[in-house]
């Protein structure tokens, strides 16, 4: 694997509209390739496989790439940067520990599986409250040394199902520079407030100059079967958002993705 460090805001050869990520000056795709489901089916994606899919979303121009530690889906981050330029790939990770000796074992852990000496984004997984926030502050001082070391290169959460006043504490952190948040059309599966306050609240995020990531478009699954492509539409129509993180598990999966991300036209 080519690891020549972590690059600068530039224009890549892709088709795939490209967004500035918040202030980070990281340029990614609209689309995000997430890989939540990867390493929990085994017996259909071994890190080979996975490696397979992400190269072929780099090729269409998804160099966006999500993953966790406890997705178990690092090895599989590690089989896609192969043969890649680790710059051309902007990668995001996280971590659910709450202290800080955890938060750095993890660090290590996350760079360890996935092969490289950095991690563009790393995030505080699954924050659901105020408290829960500040429950972390161990973890994420962790995260803001490993920052200074360039090992990690930007700060993060994930709200994950959540609204509300998780946003607000993640909107008024300094430390935060990428939020990830539940977005699809009908708020399906949202907790702690309506789409309609949400969508307000993730129009601060991004007025505050932080990155936006926009997940569970399709609510796990649970969105209308003759509707999915629609539910899809609709999430990269939500113009507020840098990219939106959706998982992927084959190659068909991918191209209708690619073709829904494409901006609409106008006029």
């Amino acid at each position: 694997m080519v690891d020549n460090g972590p690059g600068d805001l530039k224009s890549w050869d892709f088709d795939m509209e490209m967004r500035a990520l918040g202030s980070t000056g990281l340029l990614v795709s609209r689309l995000c390739f997430g890989t939540g489901l990867m390493g929990h089916l085994e017996h259909e994606f071994k890190a080979e496989r996975g490696g397979e899919l992400l190269r072929y979303g780099f090729d269409r121009g998804v160099n966006f790439w999500d993953t966790a530690v406890n997705y178990e889906s690092h090895p599989h981050v590690k089989a896609g940067l192969a043969g890649l330029n680790r710059s051309a790939v902007i990668i995001n990770t996280k971590t659910d520990k709450h202290g800080k000796v955890d938060g750095k074992r993890e660090i290590d852990r996350a760079l360890e599986e996935m092969g490289t000496g950095y991690v563009d984004v790393m995030m505080l997984h699954a924050v659901k409250s105020r408290a829960d926030f500040e429950s972390r502050r161990g973890c994420l001082e962790a995260l803001l040394e490993a920052k200074a070391d360039g090992r990690v290169r930007h700060v993060g959460a994930t709200t994950h199902i959540y609204t509300g006043e998780v946003l607000e504490a993640l909107i008024e952190a300094p430390e935060i520079e990428v939020v990830l948040a539940h977005l699809n059309k009908a708020g399906q599966g949202l907790v702690g407030g309506d789409l309609e306050d949400h969508l307000a609240l993730l129009k601060r995020v991004r007025a505050e100059g932080k990155g936006l990531m926009t997940m569970k478009i399709l609510d796990q699954a649970r969105s209308p079967k003759d509707e999915i492509e629609e539910w899809i539409r609709w999430g990269f129509e939500y113009r507020h958002a840098d990219s939106v993180d959706l998982g992927m598990n084959a190659e068909e999966e991918i191209d209708m993705a690619v073709r829904l991300s494409s901006p609409v036209p106008t006029g």
